[in-house]
């Protein structure tokens, strides 16, 4: 005889003992499903998730499951991303963290999003935390579906992102500057790598023989401190950087003044990892010292200049992505095809268009 109730619908149904109440009543919740194989496995589900610290039932404080749901589920991304949940999940939630998961609807939110409406950027964060939270919620069987949707965000003007020009170059090109300068200008320059990418390079990067700079590591940082050196981000960012011959030598030439293995290291303290301001000093100097401290430049205006010029010198979409280390190409197909529009001179071809 099966342990498990069948309904008069076909379905099994089985309880799971969560805990108990204040008052000492038992906190049960209901799983069904059309095989005992289905009810089975939710219920090792709900034990995995009690396990965890998410303590599921009707009265589950929104506040205290984004608490856990950011300990348990989150537990594995990067130092950065982490605090950038911690910061949402801390600061811009007080409307409902008090409030039960079903109590918390769509008006509630928008609020909340309409009360940092001068912060475009972090409404933009607290709906994808949201999102992801109740999506967790209903997974858990908590609730079926998520008040989350349609929720209005405030306009969000992006700095526009851009390449160096002609000027620029020939200035960074002309500046002098100590080897350690310019072999980081150049790295910057040569490979679009991201900072936290450069920052992890050694000697054993340099391929020499294929012309390549490695990337498999990257610099973590909390609070500009480093505290690790890791995989990159996402496994697409491990990759082999096709570099130019001259690149190369440069590297190997400036490598090997060094008595230590990490390229970009503190010169003075065996080449440990720096604090993320003194590599953000170094590049402010490269700037001052080519008189461009005033042009907006940042060390991602060189990786968007390293994509522009994929784009003019032939590369692939696809392969401009495999070089940049990016997961999808959406982000390099809007610059290709910002470039495609300025290139393709529509408004010259149909100036003279008239009958």
């Amino acid at each position: 005889m099966s342990k498990y109730k069948k309904q008069k619908d076909g379905r099994y149904r089985a309880s799971v003992r969560l805990g108990y109440d204040d008052n000492g009543k038992p906190i049960d919740k209901y799983v069904s499903g059309r095989t005992i194989k289905e009810v089975e496995e939710k219920i090792m589900d709900i034990k995995q998730s009690v396990a965890s610290g998410l303590v599921l039932n009707d009265k589950t404080a929104f506040g205290k499951y984004a608490d856990n749901w950011l300990k348990v589920y989150k537990a594995n991304r990067g130092i950065a991303t982490v605090n950038m949940y911690r910061n949402i999940v801390d600061k811009h939630f007080s409307l409902i963290n008090s409030c039960t998961i079903r109590e918390v609807n769509r008006m509630m939110i928008q609020q909340m999003v309409n009360s940092e409406s001068d912060h475009p950027r972090i409404c933009e964060q607290m709906v994808m935390v949201l999102k992801q939270i109740f999506n967790s919620c209903i997974k858990d069987g908590l609730i079926v579906k998520s008040p989350c949707i349609d929720i209005e965000l405030p306009r969000h003007h992006s700095k526009e992102k851009r390449a160096l020009t002609k000027e620029e170059k020939e200035k960074l090109r002309c500046t002098i500057l100590t080897p350690m300068e310019r072999a980081f200008l150049m790295t910057l320059y040569g490979t679009g790598c991201r900072p936290s990418e450069m920052y992890a390079l050694t000697k054993k990067d340099i391929d020499v023989k294929n012309s390549c700079i490695i990337i498999n590591k990257s610099v973590q940082f909390d609070g500009g401190s480093p505290v690790s050196i890791s995989l990159p981000k996402t496994e697409s960012s491990i990759r082999n950087i096709i570099v130019s011959q001259s690149l190369i030598k440069q590297l190997v030439k400036y490598s090997q003044s060094l008595p230590y293995d990490n390229l970009f290291g503190d010169q003075e303290h065996e080449g440990q990892i720096l604090h993320k301001y003194n590599y953000e000093a170094i590049f402010a100097r490269i700037l001052r010292k080519a008189h461009l401290s005033d042009a907006g430049i940042t060390m991602y205006t060189l990786r968007h200049n390293y994509c522009t010029e994929c784009y003019y010198r032939g590369v692939s979409l696809k392969e401009c992505q495999r070089q940049m280390g990016h997961s999808s190409y959406r982000m390099i197909l809007e610059i290709y095809s910002h470039l495609d529009a300025e290139k393709e001179g529509t408004a010259d071809k149909l100036a003279d268009m008239v009958l």
